[in-house]
């Protein structure tokens, strides 16, 4: 199985409810396939399909839209004042003036701040960045791009780009174990961590300390919809080991519940195994949470 068709496929996939998590969930593919290259292609034919990828909803296409003229460093604006189909062009014409990688420094100060529901605006901001590379120079550069617009208008960025000044901090300590102890919908406090914890490097101290604030706060709301307030009080009381975690991965895949967050949780639960070991046994239990029974 090579990467290329994964990727097309992940920056064809648009949003259902809210945001796409095609990207994210390729780059999670992406990860865990080196992270565990003893993984067979048949093992992944069926985790793909196991996971929904193949039912997601896809365009065939790049939005057809003429190139219209963007006054430099107004890209933006278009953006937040979700200006159809121009958004589209602002936001190509934005990457190709300064990249994506300043893109996604404009919004970062206010994803950090206010990450949103569940943490989509900082965790799909973060995965955007960090894949921009694998897309840049290929033929799916504008359907990459054309996500890209979805996401920002879908997060309703403020048109500076600055949001709200955030005054929670919170130390790395306190924010993991509160996602930990509750991890949220399909984990998704957990992603969110995995994907602070993986771009260390993008983040300022003030985006770090705000980011890590926020999901402190965040782990002990409650939601409105109880599966959103998912909490895991037990751990594993004895030494775990590598096979503990690729068994428990492999069971999420191949027998988890039909989500396309069982890629990206997985891809969290094993960058924080080898990143924290002494998150080992909540995110075994994690796993296996999500795992159909019977």
């Amino acid at each position: 199985m090579t990467l290329d068709p994964i990727l097309a496929r992940g920056a064809a996939i648009v949003a259902v409810i809210h945001h796409s998590h095609g990207i994210k969930a390729a780059l999670a593919i992406g990860h865990l396939r080196a992270r565990f290259s003893q993984w067979s292609d048949a093992l992944w034919r069926e985790a793909l399909a196991r996971s929904n990828w193949f039912d997601e909803p896809v365009v065939d296409r790049p939005v057809d839209v003429s190139p219209f003229e963007v006054q430099p460093g107004r890209a933006h604006v278009t953006l937040a004042r979700a200006v159809l189909p121009r958004a589209y062009a602002a936001t190509r014409s934005w990457a190709a003036e300064d990249g994506v990688e300043r893109i996604v420094g404009f919004y970062l100060d206010e994803a950090a701040a206010e990450p949103g529901f569940l943490g989509h605006r900082l965790s799909i901001l973060l995965a955007l960045g960090q894949a921009w590379p694998l897309y840049k120079d290929s033929e799916h550069r504008d359907l990459f791009l054309d996500r890209l617009t979805e996401f920002l208008i879908a997060s309703r960025f403020h048109e500076g780009g600055e949001g709200t000044p955030s005054t929670r901090v919170a130390a790395w300590g306190e924010a993991s174990a509160a996602a930990l102890a509750r991890p949220g919908y399909f984990g998704h406090h957990v992603i969110c961590l995995a994907w602070i914890g993986r771009c260390r490097h993008a983040l300022s101290d003030r985006q770090w300390q705000h980011s890590l604030g926020w999901l402190a706060q965040a782990a002990g709301t409650t939601y409105p919809d109880e599966e959103d307030n998912l909490s895991i009080s037990d751990v594993v009381d004895a030494p775990l080991r590598e096979e503990d975690l690729d068994g428990a991965l492999r069971d999420l895949l191949l027998r988890g519940v039909r989500n396309i967050h069982q890629l990206t949780l997985a891809d969290a639960i094993a960058w924080l195994w080898d990143a924290h070991e002494d998150a080992r046994p909540f995110l075994v239990n994690l796993a296996r949470h999500h795992v159909e029974r019977g």
